[in-house]
């Protein structure tokens, strides 16, 4: 008995070695696949190298150059086209004069001091030294001048700094800063519509794109202005903020500038036909 005992754990000791003498083989041949396929044509190791699975089975004389993997695909290219920053109207902007015009209700009441209060005018994409500042919610004489002063397609912030309790009651410091842009009673539409546009620059900037080799660890947050006038027409087409793709920012342009159809003219309070900026956000999501 004890010899039919020692014989079968010698057949099973055997099994087991040969399993991992075998698993141990096909571990260090793919190994080595992989290996040779990262070689580039001097023979050495690029230290870079990461593999990929490939798409599709891989033949056995597949190298480096002929196996493909898949590609980073980048759809997210036109974000928006639109104001500048968040659109206000120039009625609403009249009957401004705290910051219950520009903040929530909620937002407001989770104030429990505020250190001060600072409007402050943009230009060229920067802060300028336009501002006034208050210490409480309703506007000072001279900051409600300053609002009333800001004609179509002018840019400003609202800076305001407070102090607001946290969950353990604790004050904390904090801050709030809307950019805002004002806009006609009635804005300049693309007459077939804004998707339609979005769509237009998205996929007739593609082919370029993909020529560029467009890589959106590189991209930039890019701004093309443009002014719609009061006969529909595009004119003063500029780029304010580049891609960091001198070829695709240059495609945009040009996108812009023969845009096929028309568009409808913004209108003021009067029901007037007036010019309006417009602003093509593209490239990677930023200010």
């Amino acid at each position: 008995m004890k010899k039919k005992i020692l014989i079968f754990i010698a057949i099973i000791i055997a099994l087991s070695l040969s399993a991992f003498v075998v698993t141990n083989k096909e571990f260090k041949n793919k190994k080595q696949n992989v290996k040779a396929i990262a070689i580039k044509s001097n023979n050495k190791l690029d230290s870079n190298f990461t593999y990929k699975e490939p798409i599709g089975p891989v033949l056995k004389n597949d190298t480096i150059d002929t196996i493909k993997t898949k590609p980073e695909v980048f759809e997210d290219f036109i974000y928006d086209v639109g104001s500048r920053f968040k659109p206000m109207k120039k009625s609403a902007i009249k009957k401004a004069t705290s910051l219950n015009h520009f903040f929530t209700e909620e937002e407001l009441s989770s104030i429990s001091s505020i250190k001060f209060v600072e409007i402050i005018v943009i230009e060229n994409e920067r802060q300028t030294q336009k501002r006034e500042i208050g210490y409480t919610k309703s506007f000072t004489d001279a900051q409600l001048k300053l609002i009333k002063s800001f004609d179509y397609s002018s840019h400003f912030n609202i800076r305001i700094e407070y102090l607001q309790k946290n969950y353990i009651g604790q004050l904390e410091h904090k801050f709030n800063s809307p950019h805002i842009t004002i806009v006609p009673e009635k804005q300049a539409e693309y007459i077939k519509g804004k998707e339609a546009l979005k769509t237009y620059l998205r996929e007739n900037s593609k082919a370029v794109r993909e020529e560029a080799n467009v890589d959106p660890m590189k991209l930039q947050p890019a701004k093309l202005y443009f002014t719609v006038s009061k006969d529909g027409k595009i004119s003063d087409v500029k780029l304010d903020r580049s891609s960091n793709y001198p070829l695709v920012d240059k495609t945009m342009i040009a996108l812009i500038k023969n845009l096929p159809g028309k568009w409808n003219p913004a209108e003021n309070e009067k029901g007037e036909k007036i010019s309006q900026e417009q602003v093509v956000s593209f490239g990677l999501i930023g200010c």
